[in-house]
């Protein structure tokens, strides 16, 4: 078999199951300087990431957001970067969650679940989370965010590694008032 059609079955395989992860209903507003964003992950959480989280493994996912300045006519302007880690872990013997939520390394916040709903939905839906500080922000200026996750490892054929990200999803632009 050639390298080519090779590729293509590992592309077939890594896609089969079901719709492709997808960041939706992103939309960012402003609170004073703090941008919220909210937002939720669709087709990300799968019986594959469930059972490596019940079988003692941390799995999650990590988000990835991008601070960006509106600019007509050219590309947008990036001011910064953050990222969202969502850790999910099983302890088996008082059969719950343990969801560890981490904002740029700093742990913001800890949920013990024992439902699957919970779980997905605390791994997957946010909802007016403060991404970024405006400090210094231009009432001239409009801003907005990108955002995309990247999914826990997998394997094609049992043996070979890949890593799955979303599409980049931008959000509305918002304006800061005084």
């Amino acid at each position: 078999m050639g390298l080519r059609p090779a590729l293509l079955l590992v592309g077939l395989l890594a896609g089969a199951g079901g719709g492709e992860p997808a960041i939706r209903d992103l939309s960012i507003s402003l609170d004073g300087p703090r941008l919220l964003a909210s937002f939720r992950l669709e087709n990300g959480f799968s019986d594959e990431l469930l059972a490596r989280i019940e079988s003692g493994l941390p799995s999650g996912f990590v988000y990835e957001l991008e601070l960006k300045r509106d600019r007509k006519r050219w590309s947008d302007a990036h001011l910064g970067a953050a990222r969202l880690e969502v850790v999910a872990m099983y302890n088996a013997v008082t059969r719950e969650f343990l969801v560890n939520i981490k904002h740029d390394g700093r742990l913001i916040e800890s949920r013990t679940l024992q439902e699957r709903a919970d779980l997905e939905a605390s791994m997957t839906q946010f909802a007016a989370f403060q991404a970024f500080t405006l400090d210094g922000a231009s009432e001239r200026e409009r801003y907005l965010i990108r955002v995309r996750v990247e999914l826990a490892p997998g394997e094609v054929l049992g043996f070979i590694p890949v890593r799955r990200t979303s599409s980049w999803v931008e959000s509305n632009k918002v304006r800061p008032r005084r």
